[in-house]
Formats: C-alpha cells, structure tokens, sequence
C-alpha cells in the first residue's frame, strides 16, 4: 500500500520470519525482536541507504528523499 500511494516502482518486502533480518544483523535479542532498520537496497541487489534506530516520525519522508535521489540515478526500480 505504501508503494502504490506514493508511486514508488520500487518494490518493497517484509521479512515476518526473520530470515532476513538475521543475515543482515539487526537481529539484536534472543526473543527475534528486531531493531527498526530500515535497508534501501538498489535495483543490482547494493545496499544504498541503512537508516537504522528508526523514529516513526519523519522517517517515510527521509526514506521517499533518498529513492526519489536513486530513480535520478537510474538506481531504484526493477531491473
């Protein structure tokens, strides 16, 4: 829904079973609770942007920036 509403043609995922999460190390305590991090990660698979310790507010905003600044570059999207 995020992605349809402002037209992002870059395609999101979730990682509900952590696998994600794991390899990437924000996986910070025994009980699976993961630190609000956000990954931007290019259309070749480059991690771009981590915004990490995530604030709720003004984040949407600062994640929007940065892909508006990679579809510029011809970096966002599918490839």
């Amino acid at each position: 829904m995020f992605a349809k509403v402002n037209e992002l043609n870059t395609p999101l995922i979730a990682d509900p079973s952590g696998k994600i999460c794991t390899l990437l190390g924000v996986l910070p305590d025994p009980n699976g609770n993961a630190k609000r991090t956000t990954f931007i990660i290019d259309k070749m698979g480059i991690i771009r942007y981590i915004f990490e310790a995530v604030k709720v507010p003004g984040h949407a905003d600062a994640v929007l920036q940065k892909v508006a600044e990679m579809n510029s570059q011809g970096l966002a999207g599918e490839s």
